[in-house]
Parts: C-alpha cells; structure tokens; sequence
C-alpha cells in the first residue's frame, strides 16, 4: 500500500472532471513513453463503469487498458478498481479554493510498489499542470 498527495490549483468539482471527462482524464492518466489521445477515452462514471481508453507509444504501438469504477461520491471521492487486485481511492478535499488529493493504492504487490508509485506520482503531477 501506498498513499500519495497532491494540491491541485482548482476546487474539487473542477479536479472530478479528470476521473469523468475523456480529455481530462487522458491529459494526467498517461505511462511513460506513452500518450492517452482523448479520443481514444471513454467513460462510464457510474459504480461498476469503465474508463477505456488506448495508450499510444512512439511507434504506433497500442496498449489499451480499462479501469472499473467502485464507489463513486464525486466531487468528494472515487474509488477506481485498476488492476486485480489493486484498488485505488482517490479523496479530494476543498482547502482555500485548491484541491488537496489524497491518492491511495492498496493491493500492489511489494515488488511493484516502487515502480508504480514513481509512474503515479509523474500522473498526479500532470494532472495539476493540466489544472493549474
């Protein structure tokens, strides 16, 4: 398990649209190498949706990945089920007009961790760009 934050320049109802609008949600949600075309993303924000969408590399090469939503309480909270079995709770709390966003992953086995924190941590800084 591990927990990550971020402030982001924008009140929450703002900061939901990255988990529930396609070009939002391509502009933070991206691997390294890659790039997640907004065309390419579709979302079903309601509990048990999906979030599809197509990693595009360099080369052309495809990588296309879905995320299922859990609970959803937006702009407060959403819980994404990323990969069996990690489950990712996202809280996001109002402070002075930002966004202070609490990211948690729960289920990455040990030997992954570092790895995918690294790769969230670049993700959440993105998404505070796209917001700022």
């Amino acid at each position: 398990m591990f927990t990550l934050t971020q402030v982001i320049e924008a009140p929450p109802s703002e900061v939901a649209r990255a988990f529930t609008e396609p070009e939002a949600f391509a502009a933070w949600f991206v691997a390294e190498g890659f790039r997640t075309p907004s065309d390419r993303v579709t979302v079903d924000a309601r509990p048990g949706g999906l979030i599809s969408a197509v990693f595009v590399g360099p080369d052309g090469a495809e990588v296309p990945f879905s995320v299922r939503f859990g609970e959803i309480d937006l702009p407060r909270s959403v819980v994404l089920h990323v990969d069996d079995p990690e489950v990712v709770t996202v809280r996001l709390e109002e402070v002075d007009g930002r966004t202070h966003l609490e990211y948690e992953s729960r289920g990455v086995p040990a030997d992954h961790e570092s790895t995918l924190k690294a790769g969230v941590e670049t993700m959440l800084e993105r998404m505070a760009a796209y917001y700022a």
